[in-house]
């Protein structure tokens, strides 16, 4: 526990100096966040670094995060044709590996872009955006582990209960709620609907890692953080609530 507690305290220090200051330290965070991402995800199936396919994948990460939107889907079609063809000209990968590393690396290039952006339309919409996910998180942890008795999905996440779940919504709905329609400068209607659904979506992010985690028997994606596993053990359900709620705001703007 104590080493747990350390750890988070460590990756809070890490995170919240970029996040209030934005401009190169956000870019760098993001820029590390890809490049350790990226090793996590080519690395899940058998723990062994296969530096050529990180090295790309990381590549093809950054650019898809600073290419212009004109030239994403033809950079897209490029990414998915290589990734095929390492599974033509290397037996070691196969299409599930493929496929996993496409779909993850999309869903993180896309976050990135929804971070910046989210951020330009001010600081505290990143606030609202996490305190969403992780009070869902944390109180879905606190009111499983007090009042749970009914299995979730045992077959994905064994610990995971519907009064978790539920806990976690009803604490993570309200607290956004609260704080998006004080502290944020965004429409009501759009604070409204994003409070409903981003509890949601940050349990369905978890779920889904856990999922991917269960399809190749490891427990997380990797060591970095002691007691916490790996990035993206960190920022699953993160991930889930920033491209929706990039999406939310892209179709409530218009832009």
């Amino acid at each position: 526990m104590f080493q747990r507690i350390t750890t988070a305290i460590l990756i809070i220090s890490l995170v919240i100096p970029p996040l209030i200051f934005g401009g190169i330290l956000l870019r760098i965070l993001i820029f590390a966040i890809c490049a350790i991402s990226s090793y996590e995800i080519v690395s899940l199936r058998n723990k062994e670094g296969d530096w050529p396919l990180i090295i790309f994948t990381f590549i093809s990460t950054i650019v898809m995060y600073n290419v212009d939107i004109v030239y994403y889907v033809p950079f897209l079609i490029f990414y998915m044709v290589i990734l095929f063809l390492i599974i033509i000209i290397d037996d070691k990968y196969n299409v599930n590996d493929i496929c996993f590393i496409l779909v993850v690396s999309l869903i993180l290039t896309i976050a990135c872009k929804g971070v910046v952006y989210i951020y330009d339309l001010g600081a505290e919409n990143m606030l609202y955006l996490i305190l969403a996910c992780y009070v869902t998180d944390t109180m879905a942890y606190f009111t499983g582990y007090k009042f749970g008795k009914h299995k979730m999905i045992p077959r994905i996440s064994p610990k995971k209960t519907w009064e978790g779940a539920v806990g976690g919504y009803v604490f993570g709905f309200s607290v956004s709620l609260i704080f998006g329609l004080i502290f944020t400068s965004l429409k009501w209607e759009i604070i409204l609907v994003s409070s409903f659904i981003l509890p949601i979506i940050s349990q369905i992010g978890d779920l889904s890692f856990s999922a991917i985690k269960r399809n190749y028997n490891v427990k997380d994606f990797g060591s970095i953080f002691p007691g916490h596993g790996g990035v993206l053990d960190r920022i699953d359900s993160l991930l889930f609530c920033i491209i929706c709620f990039y999406g939310l705001i892209i179709i409530y703007c218009g832009v």
